[in-house]
């Protein structure tokens, strides 16, 4: 009896975060109907869930649609405290800018020490074959976003990734230092990052960085998409535009800058 109900709580919460992971980003509303959608859950289950995430904060009610609570809100908060605080609300403008161009996969993310954290996705209308997932990390030496940020970060960061093992995903992934040497050089001279089937054999991805006033990634916005149908460099010009638009509000919401 006691290993059942362990079995149905551990569903149950499973259950949750796929509903929680179904926002895209945290000022997002949606409905039931538009949650079941997305989670493949039944709408029943999908409503009684809400119940009790409303109920302990973590979720808000707004008429017949629902959001990211402030419970959550301060939880995500304390998980992120290393991160520059303007930086998403400076770049999502730009994340949606990109996802409108394409209505692909759009990332925000950071490098650390052990590879890149996710820090903001907009799904795209047909989902890009690589998983991921907000607050979910990335490996940095065969994803795009991982190359933009590794090219301009600092020798001690770079030096780090390129002592350790770099594990294989594909036939495409890159596994030598010295070959992610030559690519990251490639990078920086380009302003330009590609995964093209090195994490994900059907995926391919664009990255460029958001840059800090020292020249340094602070930060990277990608845009993935399945091999058959996104080509990377249709959105070369914008994808830059882009990230040069966020650094500058980066540089602009900066506690110092007024």
């Amino acid at each position: 009896m006691t290993m059942a109900i362990e079995s149905e709580t551990r569903t149950a919460v499973e259950k949750a975060f796929s509903l929680l992971e179904a926002w895209e980003h945290r000022d997002e509303t949606l409905g039931v109907s538009e949650l079941s959608r997305r989670t493949g859950l039944p709408k029943t289950t999908s409503h009684r869930l809400l119940g009790v995430l409303e109920s302990a904060g973590i979720v808000e009610r707004s008429a017949r649609s629902y959001r990211i609570g402030e419970r959550l809100r301060g939880i995500t908060g304390l998980l992120t405290g290393g991160l520059p605080p303007q930086l998403r609300e400076a770049c999502l403008p730009f994340l949606q800018d990109l996802y409108e161009l394409t209505h692909e996969t759009v990332h925000l993310g950071v490098l650390t020490d052990s590879g890149v954290r996710c820090v903001e996705k907009l799904h795209g209308h047909r989902r890009s074959p690589a998983d991921s997932r907000v607050g979910g990390a990335l490996p940095a030496h065969s994803t795009a976003v991982g190359k933009a940020l590794l090219a301009y970060a600092s020798r001690t960061a770079l030096t780090a990734v390129l002592s350790a093992d770099l594990p294989r995903f594909t036939d495409a992934t890159i596994t030598s230092p010295v070959r992610l040497q030559a690519d990251l050089a490639s990078v920086r001279r380009a302003g330009i990052a590609y995964d093209f089937g090195e994490t994900h054999p059907e995926a391919v991805c664009i990255a460029a960085p958001v840059l800090g006033t020292a020249g340094q990634a602070v930060a990277a916005v990608s845009i993935s998409g399945h091999i058959s149908r996104f080509d990377p460099g249709t959105v070369i010009d914008r994808l830059r535009r882009a990230a040069r638009a966020a650094s500058a509000a980066m540089a602009a919401a900066r506690p110092d800058a007024a």
